[in-house]
């Protein structure tokens, strides 16, 4: 009897173990378990990147009565997903049959060796081909347009095919990207941006900083019903969805644990939302969903090379294309382990190695230090000024000539490289071997080890000199549920789990290799194909009526000076603009100049073509797009009535 009661007793502690554990990880509650529902909704969107503001925006245009909810991680300043830190493309092929036919055999090719099934493939290139006038029906109502990636008006041609020797690469079709309608040609998250504006006009509702973190479902029909969502102020409340429940809440790039669990990384960082967890994926795998594309053959969207700063979550990006050509990059063994120069970023970071593309090394060979002199330093900014988190989002630029990052430590300063090495825990001897290759590579015009072109090659030779770290950082998952051309989430058996719906990066229907806009395209159509399931229909196509927006800011003013303050991402900048004539005659900075980090020949550019044209939708200059946008800002504000 004691024996039996010893039982029970290590039973009922198991299971109060199991119990507490569970809890503490609950993503799934049973509808026995909600006492009342806090809010009833007609449709839930967890997620406001690009697949829930679409998902919620056609939801909407099909019920303008219905009551659309969006739960988001994120504060309202942080929102957007990976979205907002894109590059901000969205492919358009041709709307014909050949076109998209060579599409599909393109994309077939990337996603070997894991296809996704022929019905999937056909659904998304004909939704590709044929959304276009949907994307810009939405983007009028915002006051955006479409344009192509470049400058100016759609284009066909003007695209961006990463993987050119593959069959099918040579499809008919366009890079475009979504600007505000007579802003510049180029707008940091400008597709997100358009979406967002768009679901404002509509008066959808948007609840920030409240994740959900349970769903609720059915234990025995496994029909999910709807949310339990935590508030800023960590009280939980329960909203019941008429239309079910929509995930779109994207990866989990910002996850060690899963990242080492289902890739096998050791270190690696995020460059895209510090929100992205893997919490969709925790509730899709609690739900019963059939997982898929965690892994791939690669990671989808690529490893870029970050360089990751105590005070951000999220990475800063190396800059694709250096200013300087002194400086190398240097493995785990501290020497040089790869061609550093080469356009890897054409391909989302991949590389050729035994017939197949792969990711670079960077992962295998960590840690890793970028290593420069002070003739590359100076030469301009080592970290991208356009493209990471920080950067689109929290409106952190890299300075021009990384001072400011040298003081506050995220450089390493050494006057020898033998200093240099102690500092960053590396052999001095070893290290100063590598430099004195290099160096001698550099005389001899030929990189014999790995190819770099002597147009990218510069002795290492003027101090002081500097270290940083790079990581590999990562712009998107594509984990997640597998799911049907309608959203619905489906079972390990491939049934369709009922009130349940996924879109966007989560459960991507890329399988392999990223193709440039993919994401963005699938995130709309994926986004908008959930909400007509749910809601039965197809929204109405509306035109909007924009020639009104399109005229110069200063036609019909008065001759004379004009002055209008922008600000950018270090404060404000005020310029004046001379009307003469009835044009735009000249434009100058009269405060702020400080606050520029564009190159005072290149700002005189990019006025003049303004100037020269009468429009300000002239092309940005690389690498000073915010500058050029405060331009454009301070344009409109001083010639607002």
């Amino acid at each position: 009897m004691k024996k039996f009661l010893s039982l029970i007793l290590v039973l009922m502690m198991a299971l109060t173990m199991v119990v507490t554990a569970t809890a503490e990880e609950d993503w799934v509650k049973t509808p026995g378990e909600i006492a009342k529902w806090d809010r009833e909704v007609d449709f839930l969107i967890v997620g406001y990147g690009l697949a829930g503001a679409a998902a919620a925006v056609e939801a909407h245009d099909i019920d303008p009565e219905a009551e659309v909810l969006v739960l988001e991680k994120m504060p309202r300043a942080l929102a957007g997903g990976n979205s907002i830190a894109s590059g901000q493309t969205f492919l358009v092929p041709a709307n014909d049959e050949v076109a998209i036919n060579t599409l599909k055999t393109y994309l077939t090719n990337c996603n070997e060796p894991n296809d996704i099934p022929e019905e999937y493939m056909n659904w998304l290139c004909n939704g590709f081909a044929t959304q276009l006038e949907w994307v810009e029906s939405v983007a009028a109502s915002a006051g955006y347009e479409a344009g192509y990636v470049g400058g100016g008006p759609l284009k066909w041609g003007s695209m961006v095919v990463e993987f050119d020797t593959f069959e099918g690469s040579k499809f008919d079709g366009c890079s475009a990207h979504l600007r505000a309608i007579g802003g510049p040609s180029f707008e940091n998250g400008g597709v997100w941006r358009c979406f967002d504006k768009a679901a404002e006009v509509r008066g959808i509702e948007v609840l920030y900083e409240t994740p959900a973190v349970s769903l609720v479902q059915n234990p025995v029909t496994k029909e999910v019903y709807g949310v339990v969502a935590r508030q800023a102020d960590g009280t939980e409340i329960a909203i019941k969805s008429e239309k079910g429940v929509l995930l779109a809440c994207g990866g989990f790039e910002n996850n060690l644990e899963m990242q080492r669990d289902f890739h096998g990384m050791d270190t690696v960082y995020t460059a895209g939302t510090p929100g992205n967890t893997g919490d969709g994926i925790k509730m899709l795998m609690e739900a019963g969903a059939k997982i898929w594309h965690m892994n791939n053959q690669t990671q989808s969207g690529g490893f870029w090379l970050g360089i990751k700063v105590p005070e951000h979550e999220a990475t800063f990006m190396r800059n694709f294309t250096m200013a300087g050509k002194s400086w190398i990059e240097i493995s785990a063994e501290g020497t040089r382990f790869y061609n550093e120069s080469y356009g890897y970023h054409r391909q989302h970071m991949k590389y050729m190695e035994y017939g197949r593309y792969v990711d670079l090394p960077h992962e295998r060979a960590l840690p890793v230090h970028l290593i420069f002199d002070d003739a590359t330093r100076a030469a301009g900014s080592i970290a991208s000024q356009w493209l990471s988190w920080p950067t689109t989002t929290e409106l952190v630029m890299w300075s021009s000539d990384n001072l400011k990052e040298i003081e506050k430590g995220w450089i390493v300063k050494a006057d020898t490289i033998e200093e240099l090495a102690a500092k960053i825990g590396r052999d001095p001897e070893t290290l100063k071997a590598t430099i004195d290759a290099w160096n001698a590579a550099c005389d001899a015009g030929v990189d014999e080890e790995f190819g770099r072109d002597a147009a990218t090659m510069a002795k290492i030779e003027k101090g002081p000199f500097y270290a940083v770290e790079i990581t590999p950082t990562l712009v998107a998952t594509t984990g997640g549920a597998k799911r049907d051309t309608q959203g619905h989430v489906l079972d390990w058996n491939e049934n369709i789990i009922p009130g349940l719906y996924e879109a966007g990066q989560l459960g991507s229907y890329v399988s392999n290799l990223y193709q440039n806009g993919v994401f963005l395209s699938e995130a709309m159509l994926s986004g908008r194909a959930a909400a007509q399931t749910a809601f039965g229909g197809k929204s109405e196509i509306k035109k909007y009526d924009t020639n009104a927006k399109t005229g110069p800011a200063w036609e019909g003013k008065a001759d004379g000076v004009y002055t209008g303050s922008a600000e950018n991402l270090h404060g404000v900048v005020t310029f004046s603009f001379t009307v003469e004539g009835g044009k735009l005659a000249k434009i100058e900075v009269t405060g702020g100049a400080e606050n520029l980090y564009i190159a005072a020949a290149d700002l005189a550019t990019y006025v003049g073509n303004i100037v020269a044209t009468q429009d300000i939708s002239v092309d940005a200059v690389a690498g000073a797009t915010t500058d050029c946008q405060a331009v454009t800002s301070a344009l409109t504000a001083a010639f607002a009535e």
